[in-house]
């Protein structure tokens, strides 16, 4: 009969696949959260421009009649649109490429990481 030192040390031998195969769960895991992550941090940005979008109201003017006679956005309203604008579509294109036939996150981590921002001052990795 073995002892129960020669016993202990055969299992600890026998454990290299069951760690390796621990490590591959918990990295594979840990990428997944990571990518979950900033899916849901993208779609929230999606309607946080949205809502600030809808805020953006153009100025009017009314005529003698008490009715608006013309609409229109102001300069930096106009811009404050674009940025929105630009913004959304960069979030929804980073999201097509995640979530398309061959994911690729590394757009969305960018758009994520600047809310939607330039893309090209982000580091990011995975």
């Amino acid at each position: 009969m073995a002892s129960l030192k020669e016993t202990v040390a055969e299992r600890i031998a026998a454990l290299g696949p069951a760690v390796q195969d621990g490590v591959v769960a918990t990295l594979v895991d840990q990428v997944k959260e990571k990518r979950v992550k900033a899916v849901l941090t993208a779609l929230n940005l999606l309607e946080e421009n949205q809502k600030a979008l809808r805020k953006i109201k153009p100025e009017q003017t009314f005529g003698s009649d008490h009715k608006v006679a013309s609409e229109f956005f102001t300069k930096p309203n106009m811009e404050a649109r674009r940025k929105l604008e630009e913004s959304t579509s960069k979030i929804e294109k980073a999201l097509e490429k995640a979530l398309g036939e061959t994911p690729n996150f590394d757009d969305l981590f960018k758009a994520v990481q600047n809310k939607g921002g330039s893309t090209e001052e982000a580091p990011a990795t995975e």
